[in-house]
């Protein structure tokens, strides 16, 4: 064969060559398709769907304002019913008046040097307008007095925005001198309550008011180790005394498990070095199924040692909820928002838990559902740009669940006649296909996760007759949440029978069921 001839054939190998190794590269993006199919069903009954369930803490003083139209837009992806105002650890501090902490009393450090951008009750009106949400406020019991708030309650009614559901105070139960100066003990917070819920009922009829509760198993375990023994008696102290309250308050936060996968030999002892050396780890094949485990313990966790005190007809509250780390590392991850979806998903279910609100609505990787920044990464160990006033990962998970929960009666979980158990943590097994239903007067919804690396198909004839539409999002477990580009999304028609990627939150609309 001379030269010349050669030339055609070896351009031929190259080409067939590159064709095949593009085959490769496909392949490994998509799994085969199961031959399997594990059928869902309803795993007891639809019970009554609160309305009130799903909502989000807006603590905005590291911005942005909620009377910001852009913001406010992407706010209202999530569907939320709920916006807790002005939030959290804040609300102890809060002038309503101002808009902004309170001048004559000292603040935290990181506090001080925030620009003040005051939030005021027209800014709390346009978010609830825009979003169809109803506030909770968090009353400031410890630097303001019951006549103050009663004319922010007044005032917020003039405006035309809704009184129905009052928290009083935020983790009073704490050691801090503010808390502790305020109420001794959980009895002194108890006594203080009650004139508060008689005078707040004389005024705003139908209203819900919440006391606070304290949570056995927050992994904020710094706060908690000085006056632990307080923060223990708290509840029981509290429910011995309190009189007229229809719930108590719970904050479940919940670790990302990567302890739990440590080697002799993967710290070095160097403090400066852990957050690295935590990335290490979760870079490992297998941390996913360990991390999307901790919500299932930690919820079991929290109907063993929360739910089950509360007295018969009191509601929970779970005005914050979360996975807590310190690392940057899982934070904005994909799996965070499998994390934080799951978490809701667990207690809609529940028929104690009347309010639930995701930890934050507008912060950064690791607590926001809505980038306040371009820089939501800042503080991790990979660092990586984000759109402003986009959704993170949690932000995508938890739309999904807005959806299904729009509209919607009754909620119900759902079984698997196929489970296909993944290890988690302490190597506890738990399903790698989750799922719960809703259901309105014409429509039924099916939210279902795919917590492993393969591909799963599933049927749910049992519970809709219609499969009319399949809206899917998934990414690579580990994958950061910046833009829009990181989330893989489908929309399919396929009836009632459907393939959920590896990783994936899938949500079914269809008719009623039968």
């Amino acid at each position: 064969m001379t030269p010349m001839q050669r030339k055609p054939l070896v351009a031929l190998l190259i080409s067939l060559m590159a064709v095949m190794s593009v085959f490769v590269v496909v392949g490994a993006w998509s799994p085969a398709a199961p031959k399997e199919v594990s059928r869902a069903f309803i795993d007891s009954t639809f019970v009554p769907l609160s309305p009130s369930f799903f909502g989000f803490n807006a603590q905005q003083i590291r911005g942005p304002s909620l009377g910001d139209k852009r913001f406010v837009r992407a706010a209202m992806e999530l569907h939320p019913k709920i916006l807790r105002f002005p939030g959290g650890t804040v609300a102890s501090y809060w002038d309503w008046k101002a808009g902004w902490f309170k001048d004559e009393i000292p603040l935290k450090k990181d506090w001080r040097e925030i620009r003040k951008t005051p939030i005021l009750l027209d800014d709390l009106k346009y978010a609830c307008d825009s979003t169809g949400a109803i506030p909770l406020f968090v009353l400031n019991m410890c630097t303001s007095d019951l006549e103050y708030q009663l004319e922010m309650l007044r005032t917020a009614r003039k405006k035309g925005i809704a009184i129905k559901y009052i928290e009083l105070d935020n983790e009073v139960y704490l050691s801090e001198e503010i808390y502790t100066d305020r109420f001794a003990s959980g009895e002194d917070y108890a006594h203080i309550c009650n004139e508060w819920i008689k005078a707040i009922r004389n005024e705003f009829s139908g209203v819900r008011i919440s006391v606070v509760g304290y949570s056995a198993k927050e992994s904020d375990v710094r706060k908690e180790k000085q006056g632990l023994s307080r923060a223990l008696n708290w509840n029981h102290e509290v429910l011995s005394k309190i009189e007229g309250a229809d719930a108590m308050t719970f904050h479940i936060y919940g670790g990302n498990g990567l302890g739990f996968l440590k080697n002799p030999g993967d710290f070095s002892g160097d403090e400066d070095k852990e957050s690295e050396e935590f990335q290490r780890i979760f870079d490992r094949s297998g941390s996913s199924s360990v991390i999307t485990g901790m919500p299932f313990i930690r919820w079991s966790n929290s109907i063993a040692y929360d739910l089950r005190i509360l007295p018969k007809g009191m509601k929970a509250w779970i005005t914050e909820y979360n996975m807590f780390e310190r690392e940057g590392v899982v934070a904005g991850t994909w799996v965070h928002g499998l994390y934080a979806l799951t978490q809701a998903m667990l207690m809609v279910t529940h028929p104690n838990v009347e309010v639930s609100c995701f930890h934050n609505l507008c912060s950064s990787a690791q607590f926001g559902a809505v980038f306040n920044s371009d820089q939501g990464f800042l503080k991790s160990v990979k660092q990586k740009p984000t759109t402003e006033f986009g959704l993170s990962a949690s932000g995508y998970c938890l739309s999904l669940l807005g959806k299904a929960l729009h509209g919607a009666e009754s909620v119900a979980s759902i079984r698997f006649d196929k489970t296909y158990p993944i290890s988690g943590a302490r190597g506890k097994l738990h399903s790698s296909i989750y799922g719960v239903a809703t259901k309105s007067k014409n429509k039924v919804h099916v939210l279902l996760i795919n917590y492993s690396n393969s591909v799963r198909r599933v049927d749910v004839s049992a519970i809709s007759k219609t499969g009319e539409s399949w809206t899917q999002y998934s990414s690579e477990s580990n994958m950061q949440i910046g833009t829009e580009k990181d989330v893989r999304k489908k929309f399919l028609k396929n009836g009632n029978v459907a393939d959920l990627p590896p990783y994936s939150v899938t949500l079914v609309s269809s008719g009623i069921g039968p």
